[in-house]
């Protein structure tokens, strides 16, 4: 990236094919994030030509329609996507994660089905969370059989991508079973709302999904909320950590075009023009290096979910390589966190007053860090890789003692 220029469209850490597949598309992308922020405006465009280009089916193998890339090569690009608007890969969180498990499927009709669905271009959102008192592991949706097939009926909440997508990926409750499926978004019974109100992240769609009876598909039933031991977990956090990457490397971006046109310090400044000011210069060096910390980070545990992702796929991965994958995502994210959250702080004082100005929007980068740091709060992933560290407990034997905890003692989260 040359001296003159900081855009997103630099796609560092890319590979050539992918810089050249996907650049203009970034630029595209990242000149209008400042202007929908501002107007809340959804990114209905960046998702149909992301679609377009074939974003979705990025990960399945070529014989099937996709592009077959591999998981760093990926994540790197994710971050190059949070970089241009980080909206976007938290509202593809869902898809992302779904086209895993699809990947992991046995060879059949149903894996098949999904391959053809995704290489298509079609997308699949996320409703899981429910608003209330109500656990994740003891929902208030009912999905249960009728007649010959099953429906939904329930409200959600943070049903992130759901607005953009053609498939809502759900989950409720058949009697003490925890079950989940598959709705078609613009099916009969199903209503999507953008009222998301968080103060950042508000282009996500992550706002509230009704089912009334609505039909699904591709039903799955975990008795009293066992689950096997998969990557999914990881997956789910990892987009979360890239984003926050992508974040950082934004903010910084931003703070150097941000110096580079001042013609005018403080009255208390030292050096009258803040690009000459070895001071400016700390806080910038400062900012590159929490930055470079935080790509780093995302890049060494995206090659460590690629290695168990492989066997994973392979039918191959023990319970010891999901935790090895679990365990590296999770300690690298209170670390992320921080140093995301630090960097979209520090941005600030590269300058004055005139840094809060709205139409730079610098502070919608400490919004967004910390809304995608609120998820999965960090406190209680570090204290799963403390124990797992500690006495070799996986992360997947503590998350089912919790799940167990949950259901027979009703505890609400």
């Amino acid at each position: 990236m040359s001296a003159a220029s900081t855009r997103p469209t630099a796609a560092e850490g890319l590979s050539p094919e992918l810089a050249e597949r996907f650049g203009p598309l970034l630029a595209e992308i990242s000149a209008g994030a400042v202007g929908r922020e501002r107007d809340r405006e959804l990114p209905w465009a960046a998702v149909r030509s992301l679609r377009e280009a074939g974003f979705g089916a990025l990960r399945l193998p070529r014989e099937a329609g996709g592009s077959g890339l591999g998981l760093a090569d990926f994540f790197a690009l994710l971050v190059e996507l949070a970089r241009a608007d980080s909206n976007l890969p938290q509202l593809w969180r869902g898809h992302i994660a779904f086209v895993e498990h699809v990947l992991s499927l046995p060879a059949g009709e149903s894996k098949e089905r999904w391959l053809e669905r995704l290489a298509a271009g079609e997308i699949v959102g996320n409703a899981q969370s429910e608003p209330g008192g109500s656990a994740f592991w003891r929902p208030e949706t009912r999905i249960e059989r009728s007649g010959e097939g099953w429906v939904v009926e329930g409200r959600k909440f943070y049903s992130t991508g759901s607005i953009f997508a053609d498939w809502i990926y759900t989950s409720g409750a058949d009697g003490e079973d925890h079950v989940s499926a598959l709705v078609r978004a613009d099916g009969s019974g199903v209503e999507r709302i953008d009222d998301w109100d968080g103060f950042g992240q508000r282009l996500t769609g992550s706002g509230t999904t009704i089912f009334e009876r609505a039909a699904a598909e591709e039903v799955t039933v975990h008795p009293r909320g066992e689950r096997p031991s998969t990557t999914q977990n990881a997956v789910f956090q990892l987009v979360l950590l890239a984003t926050l990457a992508g974040i950082g490397q934004r903010a910084l971006d931003e703070a150097l075009d941000f110096v580079r046109g001042r013609s005018r310090s403080a009255f208390t400044a030292r050096v009258a023009v803040p690009s000459e000011d070895p001071q400016v210069h700390q806080v910038l060096g400062e900012l590159a290096g929490l930055v470079l910390a935080a790509r780093s980070s995302v890049q060494a545990v995206a090659r460590t979910l690629e290695e168990v992702r492989e066997l994973e796929i392979a039918g191959s991965a023990s319970a010891a390589d999901v935790a090895r994958a679990e365990v590296a995502v999770f300690t690298a994210q209170g670390v992320v966190v921080d140093l995301v959250l630090r960097a979209t702080t520090d941005v600030f004082r590269v300058g004055g007053a005139s840094a809060t100005a709205e139409h730079r929007a610098l502070d919608r980068h400490w919004r967004n860090a910390r809304t995608v740091s609120s998820h999965n709060p960090e406190i209680f992933r570090a204290a799963t890789v403390g124990k797992a560290l500690l006495d070799g407990t996986s992360p997947h034997d503590q998350l089912a003692a919790a799940v167990a905890a949950q259901i027979s003692q009703g505890v609400p989260a």
